[in-house]
């Protein structure tokens, strides 16, 4: 960690307003700080760990200065090994910024066979969650306890259910897959196929979980919330007070689930026109069915049985650009880095995985295709979509993929993009953001990042690509850098629509001293607490209700709530502090 990479963290710092999720930021004038504990643990328990900077204030992020970085780097080292339990490990560092020492310290997420690490003053905890870090529950630790060992929930069992609990005709159909795929297998009788793929216990008399949720006629009469939820967030046309549009819930076996979920999306979902390398318009979904469906086959047959999970259904939210589908459990045998990448085999729910792989679903395709290649398919079908790749979220208890899709563009515009050189290697943001600058609009990192959901690096690094493509310009330096589409490509037209103020850009020639960044700071508040205004004009909302709509951190939502409640705009329905507790328009 040198100081240049230090620098680009601060000024990402900066122009976000708060911490991010695997950053926190401590003044420490007085030496090492009490509450960074707790971050200690939250960062080893946290997939891909975390990074601790010392000699910054928050919020603003300016250096203080530390009186013996040293020594500060020795309570470390001492706190990492003897007050977390298990010790945990980190390499740190000082670095020079702005006539300052910082002290950098990267924490090593702790293996699997170890989480999760508490603090042993308190005995506590603590996992990582937007820009803060919160206790864990009894069930989130038993989810860690449970996953130090190869899960085997899903052969445990129901000793509730009997054979005649399974569904007919896919009992069926799965033993004639079995037969027809295993030379071995082909030998045995039903039953006997049924036992030894792990469908019904070693005794016959009953299903296994993994046995009644992919072959079951109903696995919810004895798992209720084995079920998957889905609502579509309310748009601006929609009346006042909707809490959600076609909220649905899936039930029955899972690949009667993975069909009606998967039409759930398609019908919930536009027809767009996209144009090819030949200059043809074709008629393509919003989002690839072939990625759909292997997401959610994923959330499916992946998802954590443990008897701490069974109360959490998996979800499906269509939002304004994006589809997200969360399930319970964490990635088990690999790292969200690694997905698509390398071919992992191992998997959470070791029967299930293998039973579904011979369970065909109403299309008569199999649930699950192949091991270890379906996020493949996935990044291939939205790269031959030309879109964005879905961004994978991995906390150690739940798993989110985010895919996002940005609005539709007209013929006219896709026509134009086509055009450009190059313009078939474009992905989704990039061709949106083009579109955008030939109608009049200048970029920043800032704007790039809240229009199109992505964070510093990824906006850097795509607005970086236009410009070495030559298409695109930048204009400034740091923080009042901008971009604007390149001279050759642009067109001057006096229809062309304002869509963001040029104020939005900052000035190069903006000095940086914290009355500029304490005012900086003030602004985004004001931005935010007018949003949370908009979105709470619907209906009541929590603190996390906030966050998750506006993609802000917690921290931004509590900073403009308490402008909005000093003014007696928004009042609190139950206590402050209480996740559930719910906030609204005076």
């Amino acid at each position: 960690m040198d100081a240049k990479r230090i620098a680009e963290i601060v000024a990402d710092l900066r122009e976000e307003g708060s911490d991010f999720s695997n950053i926190e930021v401590k003044a420490a004038k007085g030496g090492f700080p009490q509450s960074a504990k707790s971050t200690l643990s939250a960062f080893a328990n946290t997939p891909g760990g975390g990074l601790l900077i010392f000699g910054l204030s928050d919020p603003d992020f300016t250096p203080v200065k530390i009186a013996d970085p040293v020594a500060l780097q020795a309570s470390l080292a001492s706190i990492a090994r003897t007050g977390m339990s298990p010790p945990i490990t980190f390499s740190s560092g000082v670095v020079k910024f702005e006539g300052a020492n910082l002290v950098w310290a990267e924490i090593d997420e702790l293996s699997t066979s170890a989480k999760p690490a508490h603090v042993i003053a308190n005995k506590k905890a603590y996992l990582r969650s937007y820009d803060g870090d919160y206790e864990l529950s009894d069930l989130e630790k038993q989810a860690f306890i449970a996953n130090r060992t190869a899960p085997k929930f899903d052969g445990e069992a129901v000793t509730a259910a009997g054979i005649a609990d399974l569904d007919s005709d896919l009992k069926q159909n799965y033993i004639e897959t079995c037969r027809a795929s295993s030379a071995q297998l082909s030998k045995f009788s039903d039953a006997e196929i049924l036992v030894k793929t792990g469908v019904l216990t070693s005794d016959g008399a009953h299903p296994t979980l993994a046995g009644l949720l992919a072959l079951g006629s109903y696995p919810q009469q004895y798992f209720p919330n084995l079920v998957i939820q889905a609502s579509v967030v309310p748009g601006p046309d929609d009346p006042v007070g909707t809490r959600a549009v076609d909220p649905r819930r899936f039930d029955g076996p899972i690949p009667l689930m993975l069909e009606e979920a998967l039409r759930w999306v398609q019908r919930n979902t536009r027809t767009r026109i996209r144009f090819g390398a030949d200059g043809h318009g074709r008629d393509e979904p919003e989002y690839p069915n072939e990625a759909v469906r292997e997401l959610l086959s994923n959330a499916l047959v992946h998802r954590d049985l443990g008897p701490y999970a069974l109360n959490q259904a998996i979800t499906i939210r269509l939002e304004p650009g994006k589809l997200i589908i969360h399930n319970a459990g964490g990635l088990f045998g690999i790292s969200a880095s690694q997905l698509g990448k390398v071919e992992v085999t191992s998997a959470r729910n070791g029967y299930l995985i293998r039973i579904c792989q011979n369970v065909r679903s109403v299309g008569s395709r199999r649930v699950v295709e192949a091991l270890a290649t379906g996020i493949k398919e996935v990044l291939r079908s939205v790269a031959a979509a030309g879109m964005v790749a879905p961004r994978f979220l991995d906390r150690g208890i739940g798993f989110t993929v985010v895919m996002p899709n940005h609005s539709l563009l007209s013929a006219e515009k896709l026509a134009w993009v086509t055009s450009l050189p190059g313009s078939t290697t474009l992905n989704d943001v990039q061709r949106h953001a083009l579109v955008i600058m030939r109608d009049g609009h200048r970029w920043t990192n800032s704007s790039l990042r809240k229009t199109f959901r992505m964070d510093s690096v990824e906006a850097r690094a795509l607005m970086t690509n236009l410009v070495e493509r030559g298409l695109v310009i930048s204009i400034g330096e740091k923080k009042g850098r901008a971009y604007q589409i390149a001279p050759t490509f642009d067109e001057v037209r006096d229809d062309r629509p304002a869509l963001w103020d040029d104020s939005e850009i900052p000035s190069p020639q903006l000095p940086d001293d914290s009355k500029n960044r304490s005012r900086t700071a003030r602004t985004s508040r004001d931005q935010n607490a007018a949003l949370i205004r908009q979105a709470l004009s619907t209906a009541p909302k929590s603190l996390q209700d906030l966050a998750t709509e506006l993609d802000l951190t917690t921290r931004q939502v509590t900073y403009a709530l308490e402008l909005l409640r000093a003014s007696n705009t928004v009042g609190i329905v139950g206590s402050q502090g209480k996740r559930d507790s719910t906030y609204k328009l005076v």
